[in-house]
Formats: C-alpha cells, sequence, structure tokens
C-alpha cells in the first residue's frame, strides 16, 4: 500500500513539474510575459500609440502584467529605424509592430521569421514583396494599411475647390520616405482630373523651408502641399508660420497641422488604424500565422478646415465642399 501511495505522489510531482515548467518562470520567479516589439518614427505621446495600447488593453494584454512592450521611438529620424529594428529583433520578441509606412519596411526587412504587423502604415505590400496577395500575405507580414494614396487626391480636389484659380501647386517631398514616389503619383493623377499642374520639391532640412516656398511663389504655385511623412509631421508649425508669411495656402497630410496654420488638412484616421490593428497582434500570441491573415485596409479620411487661416488668405469657403469635415473657427 505504501509502495502505491509513494508511486502516485510521484506521478502528481512529475505533473507538476511539467504544469510549472510550462508557466516559464523568469530570474524573479515570475511567469515570463510575451514581449511585443513597437517600431514608431515620431516621438513619446503619439495618440497613435495610446490607442494601440487601449486596445490591446480592452482585450486582456496589459502591458508589464501580461506582456511586455518594448518601444523604439525615432523621434523622425527615418534613418534611425533600421537600427531601431536590428535592436528589437535581437530581443527576440513575439512580434514587432511597426507604425508608419517606414517603420513596418525596416521590421521586415530586419526578419522574416518575427511576425510584423503594420499598424498605420500606408504599405505596397505587393510591390515590395512583403505579401504574396492582401488576401493570402504568405509571409510573416501582416496588418492593417492606411488610406494616405486617397488623402493625396483628396487634398489636390480641395484645394481646386478653395483656391480660386489654382493652377499650380508644389508639393514638399522628403526624399528619404521610400512612400513618396507612389504617394505623389496618385496625387499627380488627381491633378491631372481637375486641370492642376504639381511641381515637386525635395526637402530634406527646415532650414530649406522657407527658400522653397518663397521660390515656389514666385515662380507661380498658388498653393503649397506636402506628402505624408515624419519629417512634416515635426515640421507643421514652421510651415504654418511660412504659409502665414508668404500668404500661401497650405494643406498638409499631418494631423495637428490645421491647428498650427494649415488652411487644409486631409489625413488617414491614424489612431483608428492604430487600435484595429490590435486584433492582428492578438490572433498572432493565440497561435495564428501572419501567412493566413488578410491585410486589411483602413478607409477612414479625416479633413479638417482653418476658417480663421481662410479668412487671413482672404479665401471664402464653403463648408459644403467638405461634407463632414471637421471645422477650426
Amino acid at each position: 500500500m505504501a509502495r502505491f501511495s509513494l508511486s502516485r505522489l510521484l506521478t502528481v510531482f512529475l505533473a507538476c513539474s511539467v504544469c510549472f515548467g510550462a508557466l516559464k518562470p523568469d530570474a524573479s520567479g515570475a511567469q515570463e510575459r510575451p514581449v511585443i516589439g513597437v517600431l514608431f518614427p515620431g516621438p513619446k505621446g503619439s495618440a497613435a500609440i495610446a490607442n494601440f495600447v487601449k486596445a490591446m488593453d480592452a482585450l486582456g494584454y496589459q502591458d508589464g502584467r501580461t506582456i511586455s512592450f518594448e518601444f523604439r521611438y525615432a523621434d523622425g529620424k527615418a534613418d534611425q529605424l533600421p537600427l531601431m529594428a536590428k535592436e528589437l529583433v535581437e530581443q527576440n520578441p513575439k512580434l514587432i509592430v511597426g507604425f508608419a509606412h517606414e517603420a513596418v519596411v525596416a521590421a521586415a526587412r530586419a526578419t522574416a521569421a518575427i511576425p510584423v504587423v503594420s499598424a498605420t502604415g500606408d504599405v505596397d505590400f505587393l510591390g515590395l514583396g512583403l505579401a504574396k496577395s492582401l488576401e493570402r500575405p504568405g509571409g510573416n507580414v501582416t496588418g492593417m494599411t492606411v488610406s494616405a494614396g486617397q488623402a493625396a487626391e483628396l487634398r489636390v480636389e480641395l484645394l481646386k475647390k478653395v483656391v480660386p484659380g489654382l493652377s499650380t501647386v508644389a508639393v514638399l517631398i522628403d526624399p528619404s520616405n521610400s512612400a513618396s514616389p507612389r504617394l505623389l503619383s496618385m496625387m499627380e493623377a488627381a491633378a491631372t482630373k481637375v486641370a492642376v499642374r504639381l511641381q515637386p520639391v525635395n526637402v530634406s532640412r527646415p532650414e530649406e523651408l522657407d527658400q522653397v516656398i518663397a521660390a515656389a511663389k514666385a515662380s507661380g504655385a498658388n498653393a503649397v502641399s506636402s506628402l505624408q511623412g515624419p519629417f512634416f509631421f515635426f515640421q507643421r508649425k514652421l510651415l504654418g508660420e511660412l504659409s502665414e508669411k508668404h500668404r500661401i495656402p497650405l494643406a498638409m497630410s499631418e494631423p495637428l497641422s490645421a491647428e498650427v496654420g494649415a488652411l487644409l488638412q486631409v489625413n488617414p484616421d491614424v489612431p483608428g488604424a492604430a487600435a484595429a490593428s490590435a486584433k492582428f497582434v492578438d490572433q498572432i500570441l493565440k497561435g495564428a500565422s501572419p501567412a493566413n491573415l488578410p491585410i486589411e485596409r483602413h478607409p477612414k479620411i479625416d479633413v479638417v478646415i482653418n476658417l480663421k487661416v481662410a479668412k487671413a488668405l482672404g479665401l471664402s469657403i464653403d463648408h459644403a465642399l467638405a461634407p463632414g469635415a471637421r471645422i477650426i473657427e
């Protein structure tokens, strides 16, 4: 009888050992938490990051309790993203979440084994070879894509409606942003439809902007626009000031640009896309393969019109021109 009891106790002990082993305690004795790498081209304090973390929390993932986030912020220095992506890969995370085109591409190029989720990138997944199809990506990259190209088209169309006699738009381009050629192509197609000529200008440094805008106006540009990218997000206040200085309408693709002097702000709903991307993270953590998770487009575009800027420029804008737009009086 004693031999039976000892055998039974041994069986229970082994079962418990397997059970506790599955928890994979760390050095402190706590259960190991999955590490989620987050690569962001901008600064801390972003609404997109906040929305993503909030959506993850709603799904039951709390940083420091059930998961661990490893954040990397490039603060507008896009050339640092590949190095940061490499650093995240060395942390051996369960997956990496990339915010914006540049971050997604940097993460995808840093690893072919770790899943990469696009949170807010307007990425040409097929053209860059990151997916075989949107419905069945077939690799390690999936997630959300935003409508930056459609936003670029809409900026031209709205400028045509609000600026009388608009014929030429100077388009500011960050040459380091690999998405720029595709976005410019879509913008040019829209400009052709409304008989507007685009004047592309590469800008790499803030100190170039004053001279570039002055030269654009002197050469006949009726308005200035920018293509989406971290560089212009960081320079939005300066661009607003230069628009006022040179008395030329400014249309931007960056959130919070209308508040600091842009006449028009037409941008993808980046915070909304960031929140929607959390479901991809959830599915991958539960065992789904990114190769089988269809890439989804977040179609919403936000439009903001600054009527104070319009008045200062002598423009009269009918609210009906952009139904659903947010108006700054």
